[in-house]
């Protein structure tokens, strides 16, 4: 074990004892008693208010004032913390302090537990749906953006929109979010003088800007669609499983020889990707709009191939 491993590790012990003696720490880790006497030295000077004992039933001890007791968390509740950094590692990366904040607390939880296994029961390969390469960067920008949300300071963007626009534009980022798979910032737009969502895989450039903005009134974020007209979709049979990973048990029909989804929706344009992705295998039964726009996008598509040739 490291010396700076050690001496968190004392740290934590009186932390939560009211005493610990030089015998009990000398065998916790596996040391001479005056390896522990200069390691209580090197915490003292760290600043650390240490109180001596002499005597038989002597030791060490933190001034009351500046303990941390033990029924400030419960093992279960470390646990949960434990986890709860886990995923935020597992799914931003790890930036600023958080691998220390993790070990301090896996340290503190295995000073006060007979099982000092650490479980961790969360873990993520791949948490969205792009790509590793796309996801390694978009974990990249997300670093930078939690910089300027601690700081409230305004970022300066390179963003390219559905209609594959470049534009430049000041933002107030708010908060990061995981919507429909991919990572978005919700911001206030300088340009727009709005709130407004921003993909971070679209962001081709950011820059942190050292001013600041007052952090405002953000109005309620609409992330459910309001109800629209109702969509009816029909797929083959062997598609269940992925439709699951889509609709409801409520939206979905299985039928004989196929299954039909209805649900009601305002996303008939931005349905039209999705539909694609199923090729010859999904028909639209309603709306009749949406059906004709379904059938405009297949001839599309067929006349890029027929103009290639």
């Amino acid at each position: 074990m490291k010396k700076i491993e050690r001496i968190l590790g004392i740290i934590v012990l009186l932390l939560e004892n009211d005493r610990v003696s030089t015998a009990q720490l000398a065998d916790r880790f596996a040391v001479t008693k005056r390896t522990i006497f200069r390691d209580i030295e090197t915490i003292e000077l760290a600043g650390f208010p240490i109180v001596s004992y002499p005597g038989r039933m002597g030791g060490f001890s933190l001034m009351d004032s500046f303990k941390l007791r033990t029924y400030t968390y419960s093992g279960e509740e470390k646990q949960a913390i434990i986890h709860a950094l886990a995923v935020k590692e597992g799914l931003f990366g790890i930036y600023d302090q958080q691998n220390t904040i993790k070990e301090k607390m896996e340290l503190l939880q295995q000073s006060t537990s007979a099982d000092t296994t650490i479980s961790h029961q969360f873990s993520f390969d791949s948490p969205t749906m792009h790509r590793p390469e796309i996801e390694q960067q978009t974990k990249s920008k997300i670093n930078q953006i939690n910089v300027a949300l601690k700081n409230h300071q305004k970022i300066q963007i390179d963003y390219v929109d559905n209609n594959g626009d470049q534009t430049k534009r000041l933002i107030h980022p708010y908060e990061v979010m995981l919507m429909n798979g991919s990572w978005y910032i919700y911001s206030f737009c300088e340009k727009r003088e709005a709130f407004r969502y921003f993909k971070i895989t679209r962001i081709r450039q950011l820059n942190i800007q050292e001013t600041t903005f007052i952090v405002a009134d953000r109005p309620k974020k609409n992330t459910i669609e309001t109800s629209g007209s109702v969509i009816q979709l029909r797929f083959r049979k062997e598609d269940l499983g992925k439709l699951y990973d889509y609709y409801t048990e409520s939206e979905i029909q299985v039928k004989a020889d196929h299954i039909d989804v209805k649900l009601y929706a305002n996303q008939q344009k931005t349905i039209l990707p999705f539909l694609l992705m199923f090729g010859n295998g999904v028909q639209v039964i309603e709306p009749a709009e949406l059906r004709a726009l379904h059938q405009q996008e297949i001839v599309k598509l067929t006349q890029t191939y027929n103009e290639s040739i």
